[in-house]
């Protein structure tokens, strides 16, 4: 029997479907159900800043509940809820950085009160605290969480995020959303109508190119974290890399249109991935 009280509840919220999961089987239990308990608390926040009909001013007040839990048991005061009571054991025995639980709840701040970013380094600065700390959390459970293992993470980080905010261009609009900076949209001469009305035209194709050479650049980057972490979690971050590697390179096919069928992972992608990471060094 676990000694997490919401894992159960947690284990629920992993069926919420993820381009990239962060809780695998490839995990060790104790890691895996410590990875699922901080994956109940980005995902139900999350859903605060982006699910149902709320007001904004609502969705504050809701998300506020997290913030108030997340300041006791930084004073060590337990008298939380009990998603927080799981949280505080787990950042005790794994020394994981209460700092990292804090960014996801700014960021979800910033999701509620800013649809739009200016420029990219405005948009990494949320990134950093939206995906980042995800990279972090992980490392720290395995305890290879240095420096340079951090600073690989993050670029890995921000790709997959760039790649999760490339599936979602159409949905996220509904909900008064763009990610793609505001200077890049006027230099590509993008219009938002386009993305409502699915029109991915000539002028998205070349941005396309762009916003797709950016990632793989970030992905680069952050590909050193696959020979400097061992066992078990290199092979989940080999997978991880060559999944978002796939994602990009679907993309980049010319017919691919990402308003209207942007590419997924299937199931079947996903085992022959790691039947290929198993048996490549």
């Amino acid at each position: 029997m676990s000694h997490y009280i919401t894992l159960k509840s947690g284990k629920e919220s992993k069926k919420h479907y993820e381009n990239f999961p962060v809780a695998t089987l490839l995990y060790p239990r104790k890691i895996r159900e410590a990875a699922i308990i901080f994956y109940q608390f980005a995902r139900t926040a999350d859903d605060i800043a982006d699910e149902g009909s709320f007001t904004k001013k609502e969705r504050l007040e809701n998300l506020k509940i997290y913030q108030i839990n997340l300041n006791k048991i930084k004073k060590n005061n337990l008298n939380v809820d009990s998603l927080f009571l799981d949280i505080y054991k787990i950042i005790n025995q794994f020394k994981i950085p209460i700092n990292l639980l804090q960014r996801f709840i700014d960021a979800f701040k910033q999701d509620i009160i800013n649809n739009r970013y200016k420029n990219f380094d405005e948009f990494i600065g949320y990134s950093t605290k939206a995906a980042a700390p995800a990279g972090e959390i992980i490392l720290g459970l395995f305890r290879e969480n240095t420096k340079k293992n951090i600073i690989y993470s993050n670029s890995i980080c921000h790709a997959l995020a760039l790649i999760g905010i490339s599936q979602d261009f159409y949905e996220d609009i509904l909900k008064d959303r763009l990610y793609i900076p505001m200077n890049e949209m006027k230099k590509f001469n993008l219009e938002i109508s386009d993305i409502h009305d699915k029109n991915f035209n000539a002028n998205w194709k070349i941005f396309k190119e762009f916003w797709l050479q950016r990632i793989d650049r970030l992905l680069k980057q952050g590909q050193p974290l696959i020979s400097n972490t061992k066992g078990r979690l290199r092979l989940q971050v080999k997978i991880m890399f060559s999944a978002a590697n796939l994602l990009v390179s679907r993309m980049n096919i010319e017919e691919c249109d990402l308003f209207n069928k942007p590419p997924k992972l299937s199931k079947i992608d996903w085992l022959l991935l790691f039947c290929r990471c198993i048996l490549t060094k």
